[in-house]
Formats: C-alpha cells, structure tokens, sequence
C-alpha cells in the first residue's frame, strides 16, 4: 500500500489499486482520497501524465477473421470463377478445332484421288461458310483460295501448318493472321505429292471471349462478393463464439478450445486468489471494527471509574480516610488500561508482521527470567512455579515475543489457578506426546524391556513449552475461542484478577510469528495445559 497515499484516504476497504510509478507502490483508492480532500496526490499526478499517452487500438480477433476469411473467400471464388470461364473457352475451342480437322481430313480424302487441276475446279464447287479454304501446291504457291485471288497471294512453303502437315500429314494450328489481323484456327491436311489442303476459320480469342462475357463476369463477381460477405461472416461468428461465451466467473466450465485452455486455467487461478484476497480483506476490516469496538468498550469501563472517583474526591465528597482507598482504585483502574494500551500496541504491531532479525533464542534462559519476575504474583496466591528445563533449547526468532508469550502463558496460569496450586513450566527439545500417547509408549516400553523417550530420528526437532495448571480447566468447546480477542471464560474472575482478554490471542500471534502453533488440552495436574511448538 502507498502510505502517503493511505493517509489522504477516509475509506475503510480498497475500493481500486492502481500501481504509482512515482511511488513504486500500489496506490490504494487514489481516486476516492483525493475527491474527499480536494488535493492532488504525486502519484495521481503521476496517474495523469500516463493517462495522457493515446491509448493504442486493440486489434479485434472477429474483425481480423472477418478481413481473413472474406479476402480468402472472395479471391478462392474469383480464381474458381476465371478457372472455368478458362476451362469453358478452351473446351470450346477444342472441340471447333476437331470439327475443322475431321472437316479437312474428309475434303483430303476426296482430293487425293483427283489430279491437281482437278482439285481446284472441285474446290471451286464446294461452298464453304465462313470457312476459308486454300491448296497451296508442293513447291508453296496457292492454287486455290475461296477468299482471295491465289495471284495475289505470296508463297505458302514457310506457313508452320504447311510444314508441319507436309511432316506429318495433319496438323491444327491457332495463330494470328497477318493477312486477316485475327486469331485464326488452321487444319492443314496433305493431299498428295506434297500439296495440302488448309482450311481457316477465324476464332474469337480469349480477350475478346471474356469482353464478350463482361455483363455477365460482373454479375457473377456481385454475387461471389455477396457470398463471400456471408461465408466469412458465418465463419466469423462460430470460430468466434465460444471465446464470446465464455463465462468468465467460472472459466473451467466453458466449452472452449484447447488452445485457450492455459488461460483459463490462469484467470481461475487469479479469481480464487482474488477471491480468497476480498474475503480476507473482509474478515481484516471486521476484526479490525470488532477489535476497535472492544478496545473502546474495555477503556470506557476504567475510565468512567477513574473519572467518578476523581469526581467525588475534587468536589471534597470523600472523607480524608477514604481518600488513599480511592487514590488505590484510582492507580489500579490506571494500571488496568495500561496493561490492555500495551496488549493492543503488542497487537498491533504483530498484525504489521513486521519482519525482525532471526536471533538465537535460549527459551530456557528466557523461561528462567519470566518465572523470576513472576514469583512475587505466584507468591501472593501461594502457587508453586515448578521448572523443568534440561538441556538448553535454542530456536532462531525474535527473544522479546518469545518472552511476551511465555510470561503471558505463565501469568494466566497463575491468575486462574487455585490458591496453592501448581504450575509447571515445561521446556523440551522434541514434540511432546499427549498423555494418553505417553501411557500407550509407557506400556509398549514395558512389554519390550525398553524406555519411553521419544526417538530423533522419529519426531523432527522442534522446541516444546508447555504450561500446566491445577485450574478449573477448559471445555473443549471452548479451547478454541480462549485465542480469539477480549474473549473471557468467565468474565467475573477476568475483572478479579485484572486480565485484558488480549493475553492468549498475543500468545497466538507471537507463536505464528515464531514460525510455531499453540494449542490447549487437559493437564495431568486436573487444570488445563498450553503447548507452544516452535
């Protein structure tokens, strides 16, 4: 959280987080902080050049598909559309090419069993629509031409269908017409003696076929633009919906592609997290009002009893001899909201969590000082403090909250004992088993001639306190609510013997702090026992 920013802020829960590179933190309800004060944070400063920037235009997957598919499409039909308009010509002309080569192979038949003179008057005979017919002699002149007059006309020797024809009998030939400035169709077929029969018939090209089809090119260029419009359009819309019907509140229950797979699986992850984060915010801020609510609440009771007896002994209504009882009321009441200012200080600084230096800590050391400075207490209500320590144990944490937690464990236990009781003081090296554990390893240790200790390589090495008392006890029910904050078991003795309701819920928070667990169950003394594991 940005602190500077934190403390322009009246909100009691974030509302937005936005990360402050001026402050290199996240920023926590910048907006609302600064609405409520009327001035201009650095980092919503910061927050203004950056809103600045033009926002760069996010590519849209649909129309991308759309643009995609529509080219692909609209060009897939076009090339379909040329292809057989290409087919349908050259089917065409293949098969004009056919008729005019069977044509010329039958009028080569009948001129080959006539002499050349002869050849020419039978030509002449003939009447040929729109095809033009030509004899060109051995040596290349034109005998006979339906079109033109054969004197006019220079040699045909180097003609590529006369050759060709003259080498292997019948050949057709599509080229242009120098004389008639068209594409032509030529069947030439070899008579005999080296003359042949040419038959021409002019053909429309390809340029002028489609130009032919232009009307209807346009048409079909309409429609294939329409049906690409739909095609990519239909496309668009199934490749694109199951990303449109994703359900983003339970992302691994939609019906989506594999390939998007991973990401869901991350958007469900962060929404847990999320999740978990809002519901731990919650239960923060509850606390947070619940402890604030008792905090006034176990103040406001002392205070009203340090103001009352003020009141009567500044308006003189306090005979001389009552005034040192009052004044004691007075110091205790003080004393009493002292200890509960430190409790919540002690609180609030391990709710921080602030990161200490790991130090060794001897917690037997540590257990020797607080039940030395605790013996006068123990004293007063005649309770035996009983220290069974061994061998020193040593474990890396913070000394003052071990401290704190073990003088509070021994407190208590003093305070809530019976008069002349018993408190043991526990100090091991290895997890300690419950009672009926020791009675079961007692018995097994009998049957097999061997001692109860626990083994190392059995147990792993932890640090063991434990505090026994001769009390009234706990009920189980209740062993999980004596941590929680201001809880009382019995409200009367807690204002008896001065107790804060804070002291096992500081034992709870210094043991997680300590990287341990605490936990209550009956002691062999008849009262209640407290394990610390670290």
């Amino acid at each position: 959280m940005c602190k500077r920013c934190a403390r322009n802020s009246t909100m009691r829960a974030p509302a937005l987080a936005i990360w402050c590179k001026r402050c290199a933190v996240w920023d926590i309800a910048r907006k609302r902080a600064s609405s409520v004060s009327g001035q201009v944070h650095p980092s919503q400063e910061c927050g203004r050049q950056e809103n600045t920037r033009p926002l760069k235009k996010r590519p849209s997957l649909a129309n991308t598909l759309f643009a995609v598919l529509f080219s692909l499409s609209f060009a897939v039909m076009c090339a379909a559309t040329c292809a057989a308009t290409a087919a349908s010509y050259e089917v065409y002309e293949g098969k004009a090419e056919q008729e005019l080569l069977a044509q010329v192979s039958e009028y080569s038949q009948a001129l080959s069993q006539q002499p050349a003179h002869e050849m020419t008057q039978a030509l002449s005979e003939i009447s040929f629509v729109d095809v033009r017919c030509t004899l060109i002699g051995a040596d290349g002149t034109v005998l006979f031409d339906n079109y033109t007059d054969p004197a006019t006309l220079d040699n045909h020797a180097n003609r590529e269908e006369v050759r060709q024809a003259k080498e292997s009998g019948q050949v057709a030939v599509m080229r242009r017409s120098d004389t008639l400035g068209t594409d032509t169709l030529y069947a030439a077929s070899l008579v005999s003696d080296g003359v042949v029969l040419r038959l021409a018939e002019t053909r429309v090209s390809l340029a002028s076929f489609l130009g032919s089809m232009a009307l209807p090119l346009v048409a079909s260029l309409v429609v294939i633009f329409v049906l690409s419009l739909l095609v990519a359009r239909g496309l668009t819309k199934t490749i694109t919906r199951p990303f449109r019907d994703i359900d983003m509140a339970n992302p691994l229950e939609n019906d989506a592609y594999e390939e998007i797979q991973p990401l869901l699986e991350r958007v469900d992850l962060q929404r847990r997290e999320l999740e978990g984060q809002n519901a731990e915010l919650e239960r923060a801020v509850f606390t947070r009002r619940e402890f604030t609510s008792n905090v006034s609440h176990e103040m406001k009771s002392p205070l009203q009893v340090i103001g009352g007896y003020a009141e009567l002994m500044e308006s003189g209504m306090v005979d001389a001899s009552d005034v040192p009882r009052f004044a004691g009321l007075i110091r205790r009441e003080a004393q009493s909201m002292r200890g509960l200012i430190d409790d919540v200080l002690t609180l609030s600084r391990l709710d921080e969590r602030v990161d200490a230096p790991l130090l060794p800590v001897d917690l037997s050391a540590v257990a020797r000082r607080v039940c030395a400075r605790l013996a006068p207490a123990a004293e007063e209500r005649a309770v035996e403090i009983q220290q069974h320590f061994g061998a020193p144990v040593t474990v890396q944490g913070d000394e003052s909250l071990a401290e704190q937690m073990i003088y509070n464990l021994v407190s208590n236990a003093i305070k809530y004992n019976k008069e002349g009781g018993i408190v043991r003081v526990t100090i091991a090296p290895q997890v300690a088993p419950s009672r009926s554990a020791q009675a079961d390893a007692g018995g097994e240790a009998a049957a097999s001639g061997e001692g109860g200790a626990v083994s190392s390589a059995d147990a792993p090495a932890r640090a063991y306190i434990a505090v026994d008392d001769e009390g009234p006890g706990i009920p189980p029910e209740m062993r999980d609510r004596v941590f929680e904050r201001f809880f009382r078991l019995d409200s009367s003795r807690s204002r008896e013997t001065g107790g804060t309701g804070l002291g096992l819920a500081i034992v709870k928070h210094a043991a997680l702090s300590l990287g341990g667990t605490v936990h209550v169950e009956d002691s062999d003394l008849g009262g209640s026992r407290f394990v610390v594991e670290l």
